[in-house]
């Protein structure tokens, strides 16, 4: 197995675990306590994009260690160590995902495989009792990057046609996504991930071999996307944790593998990273607002307009 796997699904599972649920929930999800990681992960993404990389092994592995070492205090975390750890996060993404761009779409199916059964398995682990985790995955990230092969020293500027509607509809994909996932995270009643993890870990295997198998590429699977997602609302709305614990996961595992295949495809790592910034980013923060102000609705109020305009215009980006 290509050890480039084990970086990004360690990667993944470190922005799952720690930076996304970890210090939110160890934060209590105050936001004048976190503000500070966005901020930090749209710099890092921006100074990725116009930073002239010469020796990327050497750039993550260095980010990698001052993630490491930061780790060291998770949870007890300042303002300023967030947007160090936001600034990582965001500037080590793309450069993740360009040296990925050789490698074939079942070994980023199996990357993203093993994030969310990992991820699934650990996600109930206390928040307040994941420093180890913090410190080990970067580790892992350190030593396989160490080990792996790069088939290049310097970066080549490979200049694709670039489609903005291609970004918004990924940060429409991520803004659906993040906002019932943090509404559920939340909500006592509907607590999938502690009473369902095989269900969830199933399903999520499923929808990484789907999207492998059938999916084509991001912006034809629109449709099939979004009546996964309607579908995900409808059953938390009716509250019916069992099918939402399959048909979440699968939409999220399928989605995911198409959209990060789309962007390794654009093979160019400034435009990798300033699609980063609204998807990664933008499109999470705004989601985690609505999920923080209890106001799911304009999710789906969102997805529902997009469903009614798509075949009239939105699918012209195709």
């Amino acid at each position: 197995m290509n050890l480039l796997v084990i970086v990004l699904a360690s990667q993944l599972l470190y922005y799952l675990l720690i930076a996304q649920t970890g210090v939110v929930g160890a934060f209590d999800s105050h936001i004048h306590d976190l503000f500070t990681l966005p901020i930090g992960g749209i710099l890092g993404s921006l100074l990725s994009a116009y930073w002239r990389h010469h020796g990327i092994r050497m750039e993550l592995c260095f980010l990698f260690g001052i993630q490491m070492m930061i780790s060291w205090f998770y949870p007890n975390y300042s303002l300023g160590m967030l947007l160090v750890l936001g600034f990582v996060v965001g500037y080590t993404t793309p450069l993740l995902l360009y040296i990925f761009r050789y490698q074939s779409k079942r070994q980023l199916a199996f990357g993203l495989a093993i994030s969310y059964a990992i991820g699934t398995a650990l996600y109930t682990y206390p928040f307040l009792e994941r420093g180890t985790i913090a410190i080990v995955l970067p580790l892992i990230s350190v030593a396989a990057l160490r080990f792996s092969n790069l088939k290049f020293a310097v970066p080549v500027q490979e200049h694709k046609p670039f489609n903005l509607g291609t970004v918004g509809i990924m940060m429409l994909w991520i803004f659906t996504d993040s906002a019932l996932f943090e509404t559920l995270s939340r909500s006592d009643g509907m607590d999938i991930w502690s009473q369902n993890a095989v269900i969830i870990i199933s399903s999520h295997l499923l929808g990484v071999y789907l999207a492998y198998r059938y999916g084509k590429d991001l912006l034809s699977q629109t449709k099939v996307i979004w009546i996964l997602f309607v579908m995900s609302y409808i059953l938390y709305w009716l509250r019916e944790p069992i099918l939402l614990s399959v048909i979440y996961p699968i939409v999220i595992s399928y989605y995911n593998v198409l959209l990060f295949q789309a962007l390794i495809k654009i093979g160019d790592i400034r435009w990798i990273a300033l699609s980063m910034v609204g998807v990664g980013w933008v499109a999470a923060s705004m989601a985690n607002g609505v999920a923080l102000e209890q106001q799911l609705w304009v999710a789906a109020a969102v997805l529902g307009v997009f469903g009614i305009l798509y075949p009239f215009y939105f699918r012209r980006v195709s």
